[in-house]
C-alpha cells in the first residue's frame, strides 16, 4: 500500500505546482475568463488521475518523481524536488535516518506503512462523510412537490440547489418568492447545463484521495 501511497503523493507534488500557479494567475489577471482557469483547473485533474507526467526546463513541474519508491530501500535516501532548497534541508534530514547496519527496522519504511494507513483512513472517512450526507439529504427532500419538469419545492430546504448527477432536479424552498424563483431556476439550470452537477462530485473525489494535500483543500474551494 505504501507503493501506491508514494504514487498518489508524487502526483499531489506535480499537481501542486500547477495548483499554485493557477492561484497566482487569478491574483495577478482578475479579469482573465473564467473558462481559462477552468481548463487550468482540468489540467490540474489530468495530472492527479494520470500515471504520466511531463518534465522539461519550460515546464512547471520542477521535477516528475520527487520521491521514489527506492528512497525506501535506498543507503543514501533523498528526493528531487527539482528545487535545490527544498532538495538540501530535505534530504538533510533524510541522512539522519538512515538505520544501522544492525537494526532490524528502516524508521522510513515504518514512516510510510504509516502514512499510507493515516491516508486510507482519511480518503474512508471523507467518502462515507460525502454518502452520508448525500443520503440524508435524499430523505430530507423526499417530500418535495414537482413544479414543473425537474424542478420540485421543498419545505424542508432553506436554500435552492441541484440534486442528482444521471437526473439533476432543482430544489426550491416553499419560502421563495414567485418574483424571484425563474431566476433562481434560471441559475440552476445554468448550474446543469455547465454540467457542474457533475464537475463538483467529481472535484470532490479527487478532494478525497488527496486529502493530506492542503493546496488540494485550496483547489477546490477555489473551483
Amino acid at each position: 500500500m505504501e507503493k501506491i501511497f508514494l504514487e498518489l503523493l508524487n502526483r499531489s507534488i506535480t499537481a501542486g505546482w500547477l495548483i499554485f500557479a493557477v492561484i497566482l494567475l487569478r491574483l495577478l489577471f482578475r479579469r482573465v475568463p473564467k473558462w481559462v482557469t477552468g481548463i487550468l483547473w482540468l489540467l490540474i485533474a489530468v495530472r492527479l488521475v494520470s500515471p504520466f507526467a511531463i518534465e522539461s526546463v519550460y515546464s512547471l513541474i520542477p521535477a516528475a518523481e520527487t520521491v521514489p519508491y527506492e528512497i525506501l530501500y535506498s543507503e543514501t535516501p533523498a528526493i528531487d524536488s527539482g528545487v535545490d532548497v527544498i532538495d538540501i534541508a530535505v534530504n538533510h534530514s533524510l541522512g539522519s535516518s538512515v538505520p544501522d547496519p544492525g537494526d532490524s527496522v528502516n524508521p522510513l519504511q515504518v514512516t510510510a506503512i504509516l502514512s499510507s494507513y493515516i491516508w486510507l483512513a482519511g480518503m474512508t472517512a471523507m467518502l462515507l462523510f460525502s454518502g452520508i450526507s448525500y443520503i440524508l439529504l435524499k430523505r430530507k427532500v423526499r417530500t418535495a412537490v414537482r413544479l414543473r419538469e425537474n424542478i420540485k419545492q421543498s419545505e424542508a430546504i432553506h436554500t435552492p440547489f441541484v440534486l442528482g448527477m444521471i437526473r439533476p432536479t432543482v430544489y426550491l424552498p416553499f419560502s421563495v418568492e414567485e418574483a424571484d424563483a425563474e431566476y433562481i431556476i434560471a441559475h440552476e439550470k445554468a448550474h446543469i447545463r455547465r454540467g457542474d452537477h457533475l464537475i463538483k462530485p467529481a472535484a470532490f473525489l479527487l478532494l478525497s484521495v488527496y486529502w493530506f494535500h492542503p493546496l488540494m483543500w485550496a483547489a477546490y474551494i477555489l473551483l
